[in-house]
């Protein structure tokens, strides 16, 4: 079988990028210390030509933006969820190929040659405790199942030869450590560095599935495999660069940290174990992959758009199982695409609203749920802002509820390790009586007729607003309606309704 490893490439996308007007490119030597602050300050990917002594070309940013996650896609901003869902319910499969096909490994590095330090690790916050490399993608098969396994890692560089990696909150890949230290056995891993942001995504994601088929339906098609070249552990054979190796059997031996962790706030040192390199492969043309991890533009790390899309996916499958008129879902980056969400809904019955938030509670990490009604676009703040102004009231519509999983970095968490989360319901009274003051205030529309009408023959038919007036009447100019109404009134014909339609006398009203 023939592929394309150009196709789902890094150096691709970032050529993508640049045709999109979404990549900003330095040129000029930048420090490695440097590229942090030049990150955070761009709303664009950023490419640098000659980064570090050893003059890298490195891109960074590569997910800093919806607009840029559903370019990975192919689609735009408002195509990106159902393509990611009809992605995921699309099996691919995955296809191992030799070796000396693999472009990973035109150039093959062990022994004598192996040499992190020639690697651009760099400080990525002003107390970080070493350089770090934050893009990795790590691969492994559970020795205790087969199964392949797949997440993302950052790297903390130890010494020419060793890493230390956080391994510390919760996930697959510390559950199949441990099992292996129980067992006093290495765990190989690789760490593929250099990804699609289709491949990152993937890594992210929690779908019980197998994890590399995973990689292949997001990419939509078969994705090619290459077995590492000293400890077997299957990668994508189109990456920039992988570092092979093992966890020791020493287990949580060495403190890892502090590190700016995903909240803007430091994460403190851990016992963590060493991952210990055998080999280096990659591209000869390879391009390095950094990726921005907090610091104070939380809506501009990759992890937050990765994870919104991720949240915003599963918030809709829970509330469309449950019965739910889902219009529309949107996680927000600024808070980390993790923690806030908020849902437009149809309401079909009263309490729907508060429904969807007792739903919504059961998903791990979501913290704070904005549910408005449909007409309420999500992505304005503008609109959040007046459906909390006009339809939210404080004493009646927070839902709030305790003793919920946090992520032990979580800042708000309390003594007990837990996160309260809770509930807004912003949406209008179901079936509430349709007065005047229910009324949304549009701007006038207007439709032609064809035979237009006086004000008195129109009013014959029953009550009419004002603009029914002048849209019978076939005018766009309301004053002439007005000096008529007057007209009824003093000759004692014309009257009103409570809602402010106006009416002859005798179809019930006040005058």
């Amino acid at each position: 079988m023939a592929f394309d490893y150009d196709k789902f490439r890094l150096r691709s996308f970032v050529d993508r990028l640049r045709v999109l007007d979404e990549l900003e490119v330095h040129e000029e030597p930048v420090a490695l210390s440097a590229l942090t602050g030049i990150i955070e300050s761009s709303r664009k990917a950023v490419l640098f030509r000659n980064a570090g002594p050893e003059r890298y070309e490195i891109i960074a940013g590569v997910t800093g933006s919806r607009r840029r996650v559903a370019a990975a896609f192919g689609v735009d901003e408002r195509g990106l969820l159902p393509e990611f869902q009809r992605r995921l319910r699309t099996p691919q499969s995955v296809v191992e190929v030799n070796s000396k096909e693999a472009p990973v490994h035109q150039q093959v590095f062990t022994g004598e040659e192996i040499d992190l330090s020639k690697l651009p690790f760099y400080l990525q916050h002003q107390l970080d405790g070493a350089p770090y490399i934050s893009s990795a993608v790590d691969f492994t098969i559970d020795p205790a199942t087969g199964k392949p396994n797949v997440g993302c890692r950052r790297l903390m560089l130890k010494s020419r030869t060793e890493l230390r990696s956080n391994l510390t909150q919760p996930s697959d890949l510390r559950r199949i450590y441990v099992a292996s230290v129980e067992r006093k056995e290495r765990l190989p891993v690789c760490f593929f560095i250099g990804t699609h942001p289709l491949d990152f995504l993937a890594a992210t994601l929690k779908v019980p599935t197998d994890e590399l088929q995973l990689l292949a339906a997001l990419r939509g098609e078969t994705m090619p495999l290459v077995r590492g070249v000293t400890n077997g552990i299957p990668v994508p054979a189109d990456a920039e660069m992988v570092l092979e190796g093992y966890f020791d059997e020493l287990g949580y031996s060495e403190l890892e940290g502090p590190y700016g962790e995903l909240y803007g706030y430091y994460g403190p040192m851990h016992p963590d174990p060493v991952f210990h390199v055998t080999a280096i492969t990659r591209r000869r043309d390879m391009i390095h992959h950094s990726v921005l991890h907090g610091g104070r533009f939380i809506s501009r790390n990759e992890a937050s758009h990765l994870s919104a899309l991720n949240s915003e996916a599963n918030v809709w499958r829970t509330l469309k199982e449950a019965g739910i008129d889902v219009v529309d879902v949107h996680s927000l980056p600024g808070a980390t695409g993790i923690h806030h969400v908020r849902v437009a809904i149809r309401q079909k019955a009263a309490g729907e609203a508060r429904r969807a938030i007792g739903l919504l509670f059961k998903l791990p990490l979501l913290r704070l749920i904005f549910v408005v009604d449909h007409d309420i676009d999500i992505r304005s703040q503008e609109d959040m802002d007046w459906a909390m102004c006009t339809r939210f009231k404080v004493d009646r519509d927070v839902i709030t509820e305790g003793g919920h999983f946090a992520l032990s970095m979580d800042p708000t968490i309390g003594e007990d390790g837990k996160m309260t989360k809770g509930g807004f319901d912003m949406t209008a009274r179901f079936a509430a009586p349709d007065s005047i003051e229910s009324r949304i205030s549009d701007a006038p529309v207007l439709r032609p007729v064809d035979r237009p009408r006086a004000v008195r023959d129109t009013l014959q038919s029953g009550p009419k607003f004002f603009a029914e007036l002048m849209e019978a009447a076939g005018t766009d100019d309301g004053r002439q309606v007005a000096l008529e109404l007057d007209e009824l009134r003093r000759n004692g014909l014309l009257t009103r309704l409570d809602n402010g339609q106006w009416c002859l006398k005798g179809q019930g009203g006040k005058s």
